[in-house]
């Protein structure tokens, strides 16, 4: 929505602790139905499909929150493509 202005930092839960401990994720989004449109800024996108792993490009989609989130799981599990949605 920022055009790659601000982006999340990579993250990966991991215990360097010599005793456990418990990690709770926790998650904003918006409804599904929100049609999900950039923000305007005074930046320049940047392009970074080549660093993602689905290579796909969250500047060029148009949609609703739903659709967005039902294609990233499809991509990720394709058996619920076919079975469930």
């Amino acid at each position: 929505m920022t055009g790659g202005q601000y982006r999340s930092t990579p993250h990966r839960v991991r215990n360097a602790a010599q005793k456990d401990r418990l990690s709770f994720p926790f998650f904003f989004d918006p409804n599904f139905d929100v049609e999900v449109k950039p923000i305007e800024l005074n930046s320049m996108i940047q392009d970074d499909r080549v660093e993602l792993w689905d290579r796909s490009s969250v500047h060029t989609f148009e949609g609703t929150y739903g659709d967005y989130v039902l294609g990233k799981v499809s991509k990720v599990f394709p058996q619920l493509k076919r079975s469930v949605l």
